[in-house]
């Protein structure tokens, strides 16, 4: 009797203090959790390094009388999806796109080599007109690196880059406008866009579709212009994208971007697609729940 009364006040002490054994075992389960964790997003980031989605946008307009098509390869910064980027222009092929649009950082500031994506561009432009502006990336190499030679190859190849400059082609029995325009979020003017802007006669007969690279200057300087459409990108997407939530962030909007990609109505009535893109500038973090994307505009199809 005198051993099981002196072992009772033990067995209430250990039910008090509670048991070591049961903390490490949540720490153990944590740990494994987050080991699956950081894995699962290891295989993701791998598996957005070769393989993107085709994200289609429809538009009308009564200012295309027929249809037009146009493929957006945003933020590729010099990836290779199959050898030679096989794999991306056999889908240009197939899609058939009247029009190529590069809305800025083909290429990495870091990298000297930008082989893959001249490669890119002398293919697709024997599949429709490419046209182009710079992204903070090319701006950077030419006036950091001192790239002189980034713009005559981008022409070499085949790529018509709009520096502050509009072009009105025909597409069938209709006219495009094509303008793009140069800035970042604090420097519109520095860089000559309202400038350019403020001089450039929009064809109110034309459809019009503007280009600058980082998609919070159309709510900030270019929404009162009157273009049809605004293509951007810049964000990759938010890089994070939340279910329900969106993109996580940009630089210049912060948390949960306005413009942190897909399609927005400007203030002025435009319509803006924001590509996801289809690189990354191999900075941290990975693209996470955001699968690259090649962009396709469908207008009146």
């Amino acid at each position: 009797m005198k051993n099981e009364t002196a072992a009772e006040p033990k067995e209430r002490a250990g039910k008090k203090g509670g048991s070591p054994g049961g903390f490490v075992r949540v720490l153990c389960v944590l740990f494994i959790l987050l080991l699956i964790v950081c894995a699962a997003v290891l295989i993701y980031a791998s598996y957005t390094k070769t393989h993107y989605k085709i994200v289609t946008y429809e538009e009308t307009s009564p200012k295309v009388s027929g249809s037009l098509r146009i493929a957006v390869i945003s933020d590729i910064h010099n990836r290779e999806y199959g050898e030679g980027n096989e794999k991306l222009i056999s889908d240009l092929r197939t899609l058939k796109p009247d029009l190529i649009l590069f809305p800025g950082d083909m290429v990495v500031r870091e990298e000297d080599d930008y082989g893959a994506v001249l490669h890119l561009i002398a293919v697709s432009s024997e599949i429709a007109p490419c046209y182009g502006v710079l992204g903070n990336h090319e701006s950077e190499r030419i006036y950091y690196k001192n790239d002189a030679d980034l713009q005559g190859k981008f022409k070499e190849a085949g790529l018509r880059i709009l520096r502050n400059a509009s072009e009105k082609i025909r597409v069938g029995e209709d006219t495009v406008q094509l303008i793009g325009v140069e800035g970042t979020a604090w420097g519109f003017e520095e860089y000559g866009g309202r400038k350019f802007m403020e001089e450039t006669e929009i064809d109110p007969s034309a459809y019009s579709v503007l280009m600058a690279h980082i998609p919070i200057l159309f709510d900030t300087q270019l929404s009162d212009y009157p273009f049809d459409l605004g293509i951007a990108g810049h964000v990759h997407g938010g890089i994070v994208r939340l279910p329900f939530l969106g993109a996580l962030y940009s630089h210049e909007e912060g948390f949960f971007p306005k413009f942190g990609g897909g399609k927005a109505i400007l203030r002025g009535g435009q319509t803006l697609i924001v590509s996801g893109g289809l690189g990354d500038s191999k900075l941290f973090p990975p693209r996470i729940n955001n699968t690259p994307e090649l962009t396709v505009i469908d207008v009146n199809r």
